[in-house]
This record gives C-alpha cells, structure tokens and sequence, in this order.
C-alpha cells in the first residue's frame, strides 16, 4: 500500500468511525418513529437510500426509524412527515418477554430465542430424527468466525436416491433487528416433526418434498441486536446501533475482535437484503452506496459470506419456491415487484398465502429495491419467490403480541408454501432410465446475470453456474423435480446441459423444459 492511499484509508476510518460513535452526552436526543409523506418517486428513493426505514409503509407513506441527527436532515429535505412514536426507547420499556409461557411447537417459550438456543434445537432435532432431519453447516463461516448452520426435513433424508424430490427453502434473519423472521421458521421445522406420521397433509408432502430451514442467515447481526445489553437500548446514531442493528458486521479495517467478544469494533455492515446480483447497484434508491447507510449494498454483489451461502444452496439444489422472512409489514411480498413474467402466478399464489395469515397480498414493499433474495432466485433459476412481512408492531415487539398470538396462522401459511413447492404445475420435471443400470446425473447451466446499469463495478453482468447432482434408482429410473431450463426474464429459450455417467460411459445431452411440462426422456443407453 501507497503512503497516499495509507493516509486515504485512515481518513475514511476516521470519518466513518465518527459517524458510528455514540452521540456526546449533552445530546439528549432520543430515536423515534416517524412516518413521511413523499410526494413523488425521487423524494421516496432519497428516504429508502438515506434514512432507517421500518418495512412498514402504505401508499404515499414511508414510517422511518429516525436517529438523532437525521431529524435535521429530514427537515432540510423538506418532506413532509408526521411523528408516530416521539421516544422509541420509552415505548419499548416494557421489553420483549411475554406476560407468560407461550404453548408452541417445540419448547415453550416466553421470549425470543438467542443465536445458541437455534443452534442447539437444530443439532437436537437432527439427532433425536435422523431418517427425517439433516443438520448442515453452511461453506462459509460469518465475517466473525460464526457457523451458519440449517437443517433439512424429508422422509429418507440422507438418501441421495431421492434427492430428486423438490425442494422448499425458508430463511430468517437477513436483517438481524428482526427477531421473529427467524422464530417462524424454527417453529415450523418443529411443527414439520411434530406433525409427521400424525397429520395426513404434512406426512404426504415430506414423502414428496424437502424442506430447507436456515434460521439465522446474518449471525453477527443478529447476536449484535439480541445481545446488546438493555435489547433496545441506544448507543449511537446514524447507522443504527444495539437492539436495532439491520446489517451484517462487516468491518471498516478488517479487523476483528477473538472470541469470545467477537465484535467487530468498527463495523460498518452490509445489507445482505441487498448483496444479491440481480440488478445489484442501482442509484434509484433501491440499495446505497454508502457504508454507513441501512441499506448498503456492499462493495460488489455476492461480496458477503451470508449472500454466497445462500447462493451456494439455490444454485446446487432442485429448489422450487423460496421464502425470506422479515418483519414488519404485514405483507407477502413476490418476485418481480409485479413485473415479473409469470406475475399471474406468483400473485395468485401469494394471494392465498396472504389470506390465511390476514396479510395483504403486495407486489413489493412500496418501494424501489435492487439485490434481493426472492428477486434474485427468482431471475437465476426461476425458483417461485416471496417475502413476508411479519407483524405490524415493531420489528421484535413482545414474544406474546407477535409469535404466541399469530403462529398458528404461520404454519399453516408455510404448508400451503410447502405444498406450492411440490405441485408439478409450479416447476418442471425431468424423468427417465439408464439402460446400463445406476447412474450419476449433472445438470449445468450457465447464465450471466445483469447488474443495474451503472453500477459501482463497471460490469454488465456477473457470471453465475447451476450444478446440480442426482443418483438413480438401482434399476436406472430417475425423476428430477427442478425449475424451468429458461429463466424468466430471458427472451431466447435456454437448455440444461445433463450428463450421464455409469460403469465408465457418459453421455451428455441438452435437455428443455418449461414450467408445469414433464420431459420423458425414454431409455439412455451410454
């Protein structure tokens, strides 16, 4: 490193650690909740890229949570805006456990579990239900050496003789303020137990599909905002701080602080909500550029270790319907923001998932967003893609307000989503026999994925890969549950490349298929 670019680096950890650090003791300012009033797209785009948004708008609405100093600056903008909660802290003092035991699936609870409880009910359920649960670690630990960890959910769940069945992913905590985005998605892995054998629907679909569950996507966030000493409490401004920390911890130097701390002490973060590549960079208000801003997109797309994990699942395996959980709008948001293609489909889908939890049924959540997690799956490899909104109270308000009271709705939401995710006319289906017995099976495919145009790294596009393995039945009969050849956005129809392998031999041969078609592919002799 240059002495010029040595000086340059130190005065950007310079600005941007003042700008993270706790606001002087004189300031007496406090964070609060305010709701603005845009009055046109450009005004709504500087809010989304400059301020804390909340999740939970309405048309020409946008309720911002506002840190000291950005009052000021929400002023000066000259928007219009009216206060919705003038103390944030006061309003959460009565803190987040339950007035009592919550009766749910898996442990009762009174609060929201910590990173260690996920952790331990995860590696339990694998152990105590080895031919139904697969615990997993994720390829990559997070930025402070933490491993992500998820479990899968099938009947016959190590067989890779069956891996050709659909696959249902569902994540949580991309944002680690929101606390409940993770505990639906560990009720139902246990609900999903609990039930097999017992309930005719669940029993039928596990037999038929797969469920992957990843909790905690953001485990750095998430111990941050879980952990922080009062929950709530404020200790700074700007980019958020404690309790209501969104980001990764991505940080500024580099360095990070030996367990057992594992804080990073100069973390900026990133938003992994907007690291994916689909028109990752935009400069309409979709994602920022700016590090210390809510929703900064990272310096290139896929350039956090949560992202890539999440890549690596849906790029290797036959995922036909995604779902990334987030608090707070009460809503069920879908790929494409209404533009997608196969809008008709995704929408009336939606919609049913929307009635049973007594959500609205969106497009998108009022505003530009660029990189994210539905949209993403959805442009790579056609994978159906939601977001829910959980809640309307806050982004983790009392256990009892929102997970004891609404999670019965849940499960049956995910199993409708689940169901969706087996049902042929949502996916496509590859099938056949290798006449020289068992065989392995590769499909590949690459693709380019567009970027926004402009975006920070100069490229158009970046390059992505599909590759994904399957066994044969002992007698050679396959059937392979996967997302269409073409991706939806794509205008020229695009193939698999499948390669038979057995006894020695391949044979490689391109296969198209659309969604809801079965292609036949007869007897392959090699």
């Amino acid at each position: 490193m240059t002495i010029t670019s040595r000086v340059f680096a130190g005065a950007l950890a310079a600005v941007i650690v003042l700008g993270l650090a706790p606001i002087g003791h004189t300031d007496t300012a406090r964070p609060m909740i305010v709701v603005a009033h845009p009055d046109s797209d450009a005004q709504a785009a500087f809010l989304m890229s400059n301020f804390d948004e909340t999740h939970n708008h309405a048309p020409g609405e946008i309720e911002l949570l506002i840190w000291p100093g950005d009052l000021a600056r929400l002023d000066a903008a000259g928007i219009d805006y009216h206060v919705a909660i003038e103390d944030l802290l006061e309003h959460d003092a009565g803190g987040t456990k339950a007035d009592s035991v919550q009766v749910l699936p898996g442990p009762d609870r009174d609060d929201y579990r910590r990173l260690e409880d996920y952790n331990a009910e995860m590696k339990k359920l694998a152990k105590k239900n080895p031919g139904l649960v697969k615990l997993f670690k994720m390829k990559r630990p997070s930025l402070e050496g933490r491993t992500v960890y998820g479990i899968e959910i099938a009947t016959n769940v190590t067989s890779s003789a069956t891996d050709g069945r659909p696959i249902f992913y569902i994540d949580g905590i991309h944002h680690a303020r929101e606390w409940p985005a993770a505990e639906y998605p560990m009720l139902f892995a246990h609900y999903l137990v609990e039930k097999f054998g017992k309930d005719r629907k669940v029993t039928s679909l596990l037999k038929r599909a797969r469920v992957i569950l990843v909790p905690i996507v953001n485990p750095d966030g998430f111990v941050y905002s879980r952990e922080s000493p009062a929950q709530n409490s404020f200790l700074g401004a700007g980019n958020g701080f404690e309790g209501y920390w969104r980001k990764n911890r991505r940080s500024l130097t580099g360095v990070t602080v030996p367990a057992p701390r594992r804080v990073n002490p100069d973390a900026y973060g990133v938003d992994p909500n907007r690291n994916y590549s689909y028109l990752w960079g935009d400069s309409n208000g979709g994602s920022s550029g700016i590090p210390v801003n809510q929703t900064y997109r990272g310096t290139a797309p896929f350039s956090e270790p949560e992202t890539q994990n999440v890549r690596d699942i849906i790029l290797s395996r036959q995922v036909t319907l995604v779902v990334t959980n987030h608090t707070y709008q009460a809503t069920v948001l879908r790929a494409g923001g209404g533009r997608a293609p196969e809008d008709d489909i995704l929408e009336r889908l939606g919609g049913v998932v929307a009635d049973i939890l007594g959500y609205r049924n969106m497009p998108s959540v009022g505003y530009p967003t660029t990189g994210t997690t539905d949209d993403w799956a959805y442009a790579a490899i056609g994978s159906l893609g939601y977001t829910i909104e959980h809640g309307s109270q806050g982004f983790h308000p009392p256990y009892d307000h929102e997970v004891g009271q609404f999670w019965k709705q849940h499960m049956d939401a995910f199993v409708k989503l689940l169901e969706y995710s087996a049902d042929t006319r949502y996916h496509s289906v590859i099938k056949g026999k290798v006449a020289n017995g068992p065989a392995t099976l590769t499909i590949r495919k690459k693709f380019l994925t567009p970027l926004s145009p402009g975006n920070p790294t100069g490229e158009k596009a970046v390059r992505e890969r599909v590759k994904m393995n399957l066994k044969t039945m002992k007698d050679g009969t396959f059937e392979w549950h996967l997302s269409p050849s073409d991706r939806p956005y794509e205008k020229k129809p695009e193939n698999f490349i499948l390669t038979i392998s057995s006894g020695g031999k391949s044979k490689t041969i391109e296969v198209h298929v659309d969604r809801g078609e079965v292609v036949n592919l007869g007897t392959i002799k090699l």
